[in-house]
């Protein structure tokens, strides 16, 4: 189709250039409505059809007024997608027609070359524009319907993607087709043959914003290949390099989804295209973009993350550009960028550079690197210091750490140990473990056993130095030797070459065994047979191509050489160079074990806070690493491991997990199986309770009962520690079967069947010979007899041994023994094992312990107690033993039996001559401490017995008369829910009782009954306490109390000490039983408390207390003040005990929380770690009780700001910052922050400002509170002159504003400017001026005030001082204001 072409089509700037007519440009003739645009498109649709694509000619103003018609309504859309079909035809057919052209070796025509590139220029401008359109209105719709969703609109917008069907395919198919079409040579169709830029642009633009407007998915990543491979095409072919950097960086710079698509599409440019130089120019462009602007915004976001994938796609591109991005970045303000290089940098050298053959050159850039990420781990940034430490473990993971380089990044890392932020801890401990786990050096790092291997290794090198010495100078000996022989043998040497040149060997022989001939040969100088065999074996190494190449004297002088070598080994000379470099690098390799592990082991201490921290991240961390490093032998772990069993106690289910967990890695985890690993887990769990302290023990058992309920113990480890207990099994030592005994005792408290099964065994044992060698076995059988009762059981009864039986007879007897051997280390325990059995586990114990007693008195009358006047008449009936003891206890106080005077410690009989003092009977010291040891604990077992078993069994047979009576009467039983009767305390009856008010009724129902019933007996048991144990005149302890408090009253007549802690902690124990002996006896403990000197007995004292304050509140609650006063003892034990059994009491709500919790806040800056990590979980668990914390914060606050308290201002701070922490609720922190500011009138001194203005920065303001603020500033409005105040408050405005919602931005707004005002000078003192000052005001204050920071007059007094000056008037101020 030839037709004149009389015009040519420019590509406009503007689409409404070409509307206006210009020369011979083609323009558009006329713009069409949307009623004709339908007709004109089934015109265009037909000849489309034909495959004639010059219809464009005619129809081109159709598809443009498409295109500039306004609105987005349906129709609108509709003949965009057809406009689009129709091109998208067209450019097809346009495609076949051209391609020939293009490509015959003849060119077309000029008049024919015009027509096709006005018809390329003309098409493709008309389809890129319909699918820029396409793209907006499609852009628009997705957004209308976002939004429409969000605000859950049921309104239809006028645009849906509805309307756009598979335009998401169309647009690939788009591309596809454009990129076919820039295959062609579509440069011939210009003349000279250079595609105008104009047309490029064109094309590429639609690339550009496809990048822009599409995130990439999995389903259309091939529409990016083919947007970059059009790209690609355009930079090789259509000069288009220079403008693509900067198109890149601009949509890099805008768009967050294009990083991903653009760091592929870079990638694939280099790989398809060889296109390298691009990606340096955008290197260096986004290098000085951000350099321009580095602060953490959207663009630093944008770079980061193209930087980011692309050094994850091609790692190896970006090493050249690595080193220019790193000094240009990582000092950039943006902790994002630096992240970001950092990350590219670990990535870079885990991909590229950790293989072995490294060249020089690369290995010196690979240091490079990780100097930067070193230096980096104490970055300003809490954000870059984690993301460094998370590098460095990678690196670590992947072994990616030249060894050079783990001691300098490690000890950087424990260094973070302490940071401020819990994710730099987090990243810190984890590298930490990963480098323990992964460490080259060893399995067991123990720092003992390393030195002394070392030390070994240190001696073996010295001695082998020696070995060389010695081999020095037996070489130089034979080189002078051979020095002698050689010109000797030469002669011999240059006959045999000169005869025999090229000799020839057969191949029959060894090189040994030639060497084993050589050498006698050589001893024994038969120089001719050794030449020729040195030359056999030369010949038999294959060197006899390289000897036939030398001269005759090089010959000679080879040969020379050779027969050396063999006059050293016939010499018997050794070489031990090798072995002494081999020994060298053994003792360098320890010597880095050592750092290593002395390394590790300063981490460890430092980890001990982190256990105990708030943030539960620290706490998991931290108890992985120290099991770990428990696993690892390293030294220091043991008491982290054991303080990891106060985390047993904790709320936190996560952390008790977490405890638990590591626990069972460390013991229970082995390489064996079945029986063997039974035996290894014993092994295990009897090292571990051998290193923990007894304190623990309880935690310990809490954890045994967990792994017993989770079969972690089962039968297999239960079976291994009864053999290792009864020395069964094969090399037990006395302390491992202990050790299984304290096991099996734990186990048992959880699971009474592991002792109930094996009851024979232990009481064989129990009262076997073992126990007289070693009396812990005693002590550990009772316990463990003990516990085969269940304590929890739902058993109503259990059978209790006789108490005439031949066993209790033998423990009686063993215990009898024990208590007059002076040499029993821990009597205390085994008299309180023997105590616990019998009430626990006996019939009658009561009657037990009496008779043990009055044996205990007729053994002292009999053996060791010497009476001047009468040492002959001793009872051996019962009846006169009860007779005799009554005599004995009936005597006055200052002649009971044990009325020394000083402190005798023999064991032996007491000459009536060396005891007679005034008249008065003598007895050794700890036979008087033990005696009234055990008066105490028998009082204690008996309330208890009469408490809770007593009241049980009766219980339980008023039960059995209930039910037989209603079995008469043929009536249902009541519900069993109705009454639990098992171990419930008669106490705790009573008090549960003691509020019902009997009214008259006229028939009393069955409940009512029941509950008199259960009164009648408590009251009936809280009567023998009260009138009976201690107050029936024939009762033994009212006998004995009078000898206990006889001890207690005279300490300078007994001044030994364990006597009198002994009769102290008795003395409290007795006051357990009777209210009306503890209230006669209460002020005389209370004055031990407060005038004796020794602490083991003021900590008893406490503890008494404690208990005696859950029997009897009432009568101890006036003496409450003297726990708290040991508070401020000096000594750590006292104050420890305080702290304890405070919190205890307090959380039990047994005491009442007063003003006086002020005390215990002081033990938060304590100087005892214990103290201070106890005070602080008792303030968060009363921080979660209620409002019990909030209620007395401001007593908290009054009495640590008492100026006379002469508090540290530092500790004041540590103390209020954790309290005030607590505080999380919104209506407390409001009415906290109005009662603080009320406190500014009230207080005169500077200090006292400060500190309050300081609790007031500490908390966290909302809307509500900051008006708070504004409500009060006329109580604080002087005290912003002294500085720290003011910063107070500033910091308050800048805390609050961070992250602040605009409504509260304005309020902080506010009152900064309120805050302000305050600090600006008043030149109208005049009280009209200011309302809300008063006239009393404005007298005293007359004169201006000062501005803040500004120089005062000589004759004035500092802002400061003003302050105080003013205060009095504050009252006045807000009573004005009010008015």
């Amino acid at each position: 189709m030839e037709e004149t072409q009389d015009f040519q089509f420019v590509l406009p700037l503007n689409a409404t250039d070409l509307v206006n007519s210009c020369g011979d440009q083609y323009y558009v003739k006329e713009i069409f409505g949307n009623a004709d645009i339908s007709q004109k498109l089934l015109e265009c649709k037909r000849k489309a059809r034909l495959g004639d694509p010059f219809y464009i000619f005619e129809h081109f103003d159709t598809y443009y007024s498409i295109i500039e018609a306004p609105g987005s309504n349906e129709s609108t859309i509709r003949n965009l997608m057809r406009a689009f079909d129709l091109l998208y035809l067209t450019v097809d057919n346009l495609g076949q027609d051209i391609q020939p052209l293009l490509t015959a070796s003849e060119p077309m025509s000029n008049q024919q070359r015009i027509r096709y590139l006005n018809l390329t220029k003309m098409t493709l401008y008309l389809q890129v524009n319909i699918v820029r359109k396409i793209d907006n209105c499609f852009q628009q719709a997705q957004r209308e319907g976002q939004l429409n969703a969000q605000k859950k609109r049921g309104k239809q917008a006028e645009q849906s993607p509805e309307n756009f069907p598979d335009w998401d395919i169309k647009r690939g198919k788009f591309l596809v087709q454009l990129f076919n079409v820039m295959q062609c040579p579509l440069e011939k169709l210009w003349s000279p043959p250079v595609a105008e830029e104009d047309f490029v642009s064109m094309v590429c633009d639609i690339c550009y914003r496809t990048l822009e407007l599409l995130p990439v998915r999995s389903d259309n990543r091939h529409v990016f290949d083919t947007i970059f491979q059009i790209l690609g095409t355009a930079i090789k072919r259509f000069n288009h390099a220079m403008t693509f950097p900067v198109r890149i960086l601009q949509i890099l710079r805008g768009t967050e989804h294009a990083a991903v698509s653009v760091a592929n599409g870079i990638f694939l440019l280099h790989e398809e295209y060889g296109i390298s130089s691009v990606f340096s120019i955008l290197i260096k462009g986004i290098a000085d973009a951000l350099m321009l602007d580095s602060s953490d915004s959207a663009v630093s976001k944008h770079f980061a993350n193209f930087l980011t994938e692309f050094s994850n796609i091609a790692p190896s591109l970006i090493i050249p550009h690595l080193a220019k991005l790193a000094d240009d970045l990582l000092d950039c303000q943006s902790h994002t960028l630096r992240n970001c290089v950092l990350q590219i940098i670990g990535d870079t050298v885990v991909s590229e550079l950790t293989s072995e053959g490294l060249s020089q050159e690369l290995k010196e850039v690979r240091n490079e690197f990780l100097e930067h990420l070193l230096s980096h781990i104490c970055d300003v940034s809490a954000h870059v210091r984690s993301k460094v430490l998370s590098i460095w473990h990678h690196l670590k993971v992947q072994h990616a750490i030249p060894l050079n380089f783990i001691i300098n990044v490690l000890s950087e890392a424990i260094g973070r140990l302490e940071d401020k932020s819990s994710l730099v801890r987090r990243a810190a401990m984890q590298l930490i473990k990963s480098a323990l786990e992964s460490n080259p050096y060893s399995s067991k790092l123990s720092i003992d056993e390393l030195r002394a291997k070392h030390a070994k290794e240190v001696e073996a090198m010295e001695k082998l130095d020696e070995v060389l010495q010695e081999e020095r100078q037996q070489q130089e000996q034979l080189n002078e030797e051979w020095g002698t022989l050689a010109p000797d043998l030469l002669p011999f040497i240059e006959e045999n070459l000169t005869e025999f040149p090229d000799m020839q060997f057969d191949k029959e022989e060894s090189d040994e065994a030639l060497l084993q001939k050589i050498v006698p040969m050589m001893r024994e100088k038969n120089y001719k047979e050794v030449i020729v065999l040195v030359r056999k074996v030369d010949y038999l190494a294959g060197n006899q191509a390289l000897s036939s190449q030398l001269k005759h004297d090089e010959h000679c002088v080879y040969v020379l050489a050779l027969l050396k070598t063999y006059h050293l080994v016939a010499a018997g000379l050794k070489q031990s160079n090798e072995e002494m470099l081999q020994q060298i690098a053994t003792v360098q390799f320890l010597k880095d074990s050592i750092d290593f592990a002395v390394l590790m082991t300063s981490a460890f201490p430092k980890l001990h806070e982190l256990l105990m921290s708030k943030t539960n991240t620290d706490v998991f961390e931290a108890v992985d690493l120290f099991t770990t490093g428990y696993m690892f032998g390293i030294h220091g772990t043991e008491s982290g491991m054991q303080r990891m069993l106060q985390l047993v106690w904790s709320s936190d289910k996560e952390k008790r997990d977490a405890v638990s967990n590591a626990y069972k890695r460390v013991l229970f985890t082995t390489d064996q199986t079945g029986r063997v690993h039974a035996i290894r887990v014993v092994q295990n769990l009897s090292k571990f309770l051998s290193e923990i302290e007894h304190g623990h023990y309880t935690a310990m058992e809490s954890v045994m009962a967990e792994w017993i309920a989770a079969s972690d113990i089962d039968a297999s480890v239960i079976q291994v520690l009864f053999e290792r207990f009864t020395l069964k099994l094969e090399g037990t030592t006395a302390a491992e079967s202990r050790l299984s005994l304290q096991l099996l005792i734990m186990a048992s408290d959880s699971k009474a069947a592991i002792a109930s099964a094996n009851t024979a065994i232990i009481e064989d044992i129990a009262v076997g010979p073992r126990v007289r060698r070693d009396p812990r076995i005693f002590t550990g059988c009772l316990q463990l007899l003990v516990n085969s009762v269940k304590s929890n059981s739902n058993a109503k009864f259990y059978k209790r041994l006789d108490s005439e039986s031949e066993f209790v007879a033998k423990i009686t007897r063993l215990f009898l023994d024990f208590f007059f051997h002076q040499k029993l280390s821990d009597f205390d325990s085994l008299a309180m094992s023997v105590f616990e059995y019998f009430y626990k586990m006996c019939q009658a114990p009561d009657v037990i312990s009496q008779q043990l007693v009055k044996a205990l008195i007729k053994r002292f009358n009999e053996s060791w107690l010497i009476n001047a006047e009468d040492v002959s008449a001793v009872a051996t009936s019962p009846e006169a033993v009860a007779d005799k003891e009554n005599d004995l206890c009936s005597q006055p106080p200052t002649e009971i039996p044990c009325s020394q005077t000083q402190p005798f410690t023999q064991t032996q009989r007491i000459t009536q001559s060396s005891t007679l003092h005034r008249g008065k009977m003598m007895m050794p010291v700890y036979l008087v401490s033990r005696f009234v040891f055990c008066i105490g604990y028998m009082t204690i077992k008996e309330m208890i017995f009469l408490d809770m078993d007593i009241y049980n069994n009766m219980k339980y047979r008023e039960e059995l008369t209930a039910q037989e009576e209603r079995n008469n009467r043929n009536k249902p039983p009541p519900p069993v829910s109705n009454r639990k009767t098992l171990n419930v305390s008669a106490m705790e009856v009573r008090k549960r009782l003691s509020g019902v008010t009997a009214e008259p009724q006229q028939e009393p129902d069955e409940d009512l009954v029941g509950a008199t019933a259960e009164d009648n007996i408590a009251e009936e048991i809280h009567s023998i306490g009260e009138d009976m144990l201690l107050y029936n005149p024939k009762a033994l302890l009212t006998k004995l109390s009078r000898f206990i408090k006889t001890i207690c009253q005279k300490p300078g007549e007994f001044r030994d000490a364990k006597l009198q802690q002994a009769a102290t902690l008795t003395l409290a124990r007795l006051m357990t039983v009777s209210s009306r002996f503890c209230e006669t006896n209460m002020s005389f403990l209370m004055n031990i408390l407060s005038l004796t000197k020794n602490i083991r007995i003021k900590c008893n004292t406490v503890v008494g207390l404690s208990d005696l304050t859950f029997r009897f509140p009432n009568i101890i609650e006036p003496w409450t003040g003297h726990f708290y006063a040991q508070l401020h003892e000096s000594n750590t034990e006292l104050r420890l005990t305080a702290v304890k059994m405070l919190s205890h009491l307090i959380l039990n709500e047994m005491i009442r929380v007063k003003g006086q919790i002020a005390d215990m806040a002081l033990c938060i800056v304590d100087e005892n770690e214990e103290i201070r990590n106890i005070t602080k979980q008792f303030f968060k668990e009363i921080a979660n009780k209620s409002n019990i914390l909030y209620n007395v914060l401001p007593d908290i606050i009054s009495r640590l700001g008492d100026i006379n308290l002469n508090l540290d201002e530092d500790k004041y701070r540590t103390t209020m910052s954790y309290i005030l922490g607590l505080i999380q609720k919104d209506r407390q922190i409001e009415t906290l922050v109005e009662k603080l500011c009320l406190r500014f009138p009230v207080t005169r001194v500077e200090r006292q400002w400060r500190d309050i203005a300081y609790c007031l920065s500490l908390l966290s303001y909302n809307e509500r509170s900051v008006n708070k603020l504004i409500d009060n500033l006329q109580h604080f409005r002087d005290k912003v002159q002294v500085d720290e105040v003011y910063q107070s408050f500033k910091l308050i405005i800048s805390n609050t504003n961070k992250l602040a919602k605009p409504e509260l931005k304005a309020v902080v707004t506010e009152f900064e400017n309120r805050l302000n005002e305050c600090l600006q000078v008043n030149p109208n003192p005049n009280p009209s001026a200011e309302p809300g000052t008063s006239e009393a005001e404005s007298q005293r204050g007359r004169g201006p005030k000062p501005k803040r920071g500004r120089k005062p007059a000589a004759s004035k007094k500092p802002a400061r001082r003003r302050g105080r000056r003013q205060q009095d008037t504050s009252s006045d101020e807000s009573s004005s204001s009010d008015d």
